[in-house]
């Protein structure tokens, strides 16, 4: 396999919302097996606008029955994932609902798919690790339907193995378009 252009691993511009948390990060505060019953999946984003303060939250989160019926170890983290989201700022928080909105309408067999793939991220070199990651940041500017040409491109198969293509590929599947500014 050819190596890299050692100018990929340069810093990467900063991208807005673009953070060092790892892709898998599961943005809604009621993820789990029990989903509480607040609307159907998908509407999670206005339910937050509707109900923008935290205490206002987190009173209709106590109160739902499946959210009580969960053990107390998963009622307190998804009550700190539910102050996390809140604490974003205002164009990291619409990206993460966007990209929670994506993964409720995947299919089973897409989310485990998109598990491994995160799985297999994480196994991976350090190095390889880093340039997966920094052509991730980069591939979120590029509009959903033209990822997967640049991701078979020449200068994409020249740095990137198969297997990390295929990553890319399905980590992306989950990520909404995020346009420079």
């Amino acid at each position: 396999m050819q190596r890299p252009d050692s100018n990929y691993l340069a810093p990467r511009p900063a991208y807005p919302g673009a953070s060092n948390r790892p892709p898998g990060y599961a943005g809604s505060p009621y993820a789990g097996p029990a989903r509480p019953s607040l609307g159907p999946p998908g509407h999670l984003g206005p339910w937050l606008n509707e109900h923008r303060g935290i205490q206002d939250q987190e009173q209709r989160l106590r109160n739902d029955p499946s959210f009580t019926q969960l053990p107390a170890g998963d009622q307190q983290r998804l009550l700190q994932q539910l102050h996390r989201v809140n604490q974003m700022q205002e164009q990291e928080r619409e990206r993460r609902l966007a990209r929670n909105e994506v993964l409720e309408h995947m299919s089973p067999q897409d989310r485990m798919r998109l598990n491994m793939s995160g799985q297999r991220l994480a196994a991976l070199p350090p190095d390889r690790k880093a340039l997966v990651k920094n052509a991730f940041r980069d591939l979120r500017g590029v509009p959903i339907d033209q990822r997967q040409t640049v991701l078979n491109s020449n200068r994409y198969q020249g740095v990137f193995s198969p297997e990390e293509r295929g990553i890319l590929s399905d980590i992306l599947r989950a990520e909404p378009y995020q346009p420079a500014h």
